[in-house]
């Protein structure tokens, strides 16, 4: 069964890479994910799956990695250009059971699209990911070169800085046992915004609030080479001196994890050793390496040498983010009707 599924929030796009030769995308019937339901398959888990077309003629196709397929996403990410997508969405409903796709195929001005989902079984482990965003990298400058017309080196460019991760949220969560399930309404204290999720608990579950890592600093470009002094026709020409090297980008500093207070309803006590809590400052980024120094033009007899350019510095470093906390856990009978 196919499930269309169209949302204005901002989308993950995927793209793969491959050959395209033998499907006229005229002739497609349509396109499905392939993934084998039977095994565990849990938000925030990874799966085996593959992009299949079916053309008109009853072939199957596998198309995962040809340079034609376009993924758009908000609910699942591919690791690179291999067959394992990772279910990334964070449910609102706790009967919200599918992870969705919109599958595009386009050669020239032919287009093919459809919407496919895959499943949610509530099988093995879950992973709630409220991690806080890594930064950016800086970017990293060009070595530079000796000038044409002039005598002298380029100077380098600096890097730039990297970006500092986020902090993540502090959270709070109720557990809680129905109908062969264990039930997680976990609420973001800042923003209130509220996920629902729920799982056989044949698993564990994870609590992933891990501050985001700094980005690392660009690294500063060398600098450029003096051109060689010269006599020509009587007339000298001076030894260039050597471009400064760049200085490096400072690096990102990590963000604070966050915090969860978190409690288990009686019913559902035996849970609690399943749980999992990841509450680390994040890592902050490495800082960008200095640029070399130009070096200065050969001098001839008679001639003041060149200068030397000059050595960038390597960029400052960002801190580590401090680490958050988990709350001690509550066991309480509590109305789960207030959290549905």
């Amino acid at each position: 069964m196919k499930f269309v599924f169209l949302s204005s929030l901002l989308l993950i796009v995927l793209s793969s890479c491959g050959s395209f030769k033998k499907i006229n995308v005229s002739e497609i019937r349509t396109a499905y994910i392939e993934y084998n339901p039977i095994k565990a398959i849990n938000f925030g888990s990874n799966i085996e799956a593959k992009i299949m077309v079916l053309m008109n003629d009853g072939t199957e196709i596998d198309v995962t990695n040809n340079k034609k397929l376009n993924l758009v996403s908000k609910d699942i990410i591919r690791n690179g250009s291999s067959k394992e997508f990772k279910i990334v969405k964070h449910p609102t409903l706790f009967s919200d059971n599918t992870a969705n796709v919109s599958i595009t195929i386009t050669d020239k001005e032919q287009v093919f699209q459809t919407t496919d989902s895959i499943r949610i079984n509530f099988k093995g482990n879950m992973v709630i990911n409220a991690r806080g965003v890594s930064g950016r990298n800086g970017i990293s400058q060009k070595n530079r070169g000796s000038r044409v017309l002039l005598r002298d080196g380029r100077h380098a460019e600096n890097g730039t800085n990297g970006v500092d991760g986020q902090s993540a949220d502090n959270y709070i969560s109720n557990i809680w046992r129905e109908d062969r399930f264990t039930h997680i309404y976990i609420k973001n204290q800042r923003t209130n915004l509220v996920w629902r999720y729920k799982t056989l608990g044949e698993g564990t579950i994870t609590f992933n609030l891990n501050g985001g890592n700094g980005g690392n600093g660009g690294n500063g470009g060398n600098g450029g080479n003096g051109r060689d002094g010269s006599l020509n026709e009587g007339k000298y020409k001076r030894p260039g001196s050597g471009g400064d090297g760049g200085n490096g980008g400072a690096s990102g500093s990590g963000g604070n994890g966050g915090s969860i207070q978190v409690t288990i309803h009686t019913n559902n006590s035996q849970i609690e050793p399943k749980m999992l809590y990841f509450t680390n400052g994040g890592h902050r980024g490495n800082p960008g390496k200095a640029g070399k120094a130009g070096k200065a033009g050969t001098h001839i007899t008679g001639q003041t040498a060149g200068r030397i350019g000059r050595t960038g510095i390597t960029g400052n470093s960002g801190r580590n983010g401090l680490d958050g906390q988990v709350q001690p856990i509550n066991f309480q009978d509590f109305d789960s009707n207030q959290f549905m």
